[in-house]
Order: C-alpha cells, then sequence, then structure tokens
C-alpha cells in the first residue's frame, strides 16, 4: 500500500485517510518498520485530510510502543485535519512538540 513512502531514515507518509477501514493494513506495516528499528520512527501527517478515533488510538499504540522500547515517535508536518482531530480527542499533547510546518500557529 504505502511501501514506497519508507525510506533509510524511518520516515513513513500517513494516507490521506485513516480510518477503522485501513487500520489493520497499517498495523501490519507499523509492526514491520518496528521490528527494523528502535529509536526513531517519523510520521509525516501532512497528506491526511481525515483521521478518524479508530486512527488515534493507532498512533497512540504506536507512540506508547516506542517509548516502551526507549524509542521516540516524531510526527512531521501535521495536516490540519490532524491536528484538529488530536485537539478534538484531547491528545493535542500526544506529539505536540513533534507538529512542524507552517500551520502551527499555536
Amino acid at each position: 500500500m504505502q511501501q514506497d513512502s519508507i525510506n533509510d531514515t524511518n520516515l513513513y507518509s500517513l494516507p490521506h485517510i485513516v480510518n477503522i477501514e485501513n487500520i489493520e493494513s497499517l498495523t501490519g506495516e507499523f509492526r514491520k518498520i518496528l521490528s527494523s528499528i528502535k529509536s526513531i520512527f517519523t510520521l509525516d501527517a501532512s497528506n491526511v485530510e481525515n483521521i478518524t478515533t479508530s486512527g488515534l488510538q493507532l498512533i497512540v499504540s504506536l507512540e506508547k510502543t516506542m517509548s516502551a522500547s526507549g524509542g521516540v515517535l516524531v510526527v512531521k508536518n501535521g495536516s490540519e485535519a490532524f491536528v484538529n482531530a488530536l485537539k478534538d480527542e484531547g491528545l493535542e499533547n500526544l506529539c505536540q512538540q513533534n507538529l512542524g510546518g507552517d500551520n502551527q500557529n499555536g
């Protein structure tokens, strides 16, 4: 699905829509990536147009998994939809320090 979005810097570009319909495939892709990295995993959220609660739960789980193994989850370039979804669910502090881009006027 998103194989070309994984590169040598452990960067993964989230799809436009992150919801229950693609959580299983995303989880499988993340598991493959996590089996080969231990320190930093970067998600590019610039393309996200719609992310549901199940998508946010996956990211929370990914962050907890990385933290538990001494690693760090970095989320870059959060789209307006991504940032708003975090805020709507009270998760703005989850990755706030890692969200970059010009859309952070906060």
